[in-house]
């Protein structure tokens, strides 16, 4: 079966979650693809002393300023985390997960996305895979 969209965002960290606000600002229909088998992106897998480099209020995605963490002035990975979490469900974005992206392939006038839970068709696509994805462009 095949899931069609306008927009198709990869990965569902910061940046994708950032995404997504957007385009359900702008009424544009869209889905976004995450490996991850829940929210909170590579915050999940961080060390337990890794902090933020800066204060919550300086690392807040849109619409939602990240909160203070007690007894922090520089959040750790589990607040991080449990804040991405949180703007997920506050924003009901579309995030389907796991889903691994195999591969995005020009389809007429629209682009294929072929992964591991099915394929999507859109006419663009927003990479968002994160500080340690790389992917490959033609």
């Amino acid at each position: 079966m095949t899931h069609a969209v306008d927009v198709v965002v990869v990965g569902g960290g910061q940046a994708g979650l950032a995404a997504g606000y957007h385009l359900r600002r702008l009424g544009v229909g869209f889905a976004v693809l995450d490996a991850q088998a829940e929210p909170g992106g590579a915050w999940r897998h961080a060390w337990d002393s890794l902090h933020l480099f800066s204060p919550a209020a300086h690392s807040s995605l849109p619409g939602r300023p990240m909160p203070a963490q007690a007894g922090q002035e520089y959040p750790d990975a589990r607040h991080v985390a449990e804040y991405l979490t949180d703007y997920e469900r506050r924003y009901g974005l579309p995030v389907h997960r796991p889903v691994r992206v195999g591969a995005v392939r020009r389809d007429s006038a629209r682009l294929r996305v072929e992964t591991d839970a099915g394929t999507w068709s859109a006419r663009a696509v927003v990479s968002a895979t994160g500080t340690w994805w790389r992917p490959f462009v033609p």
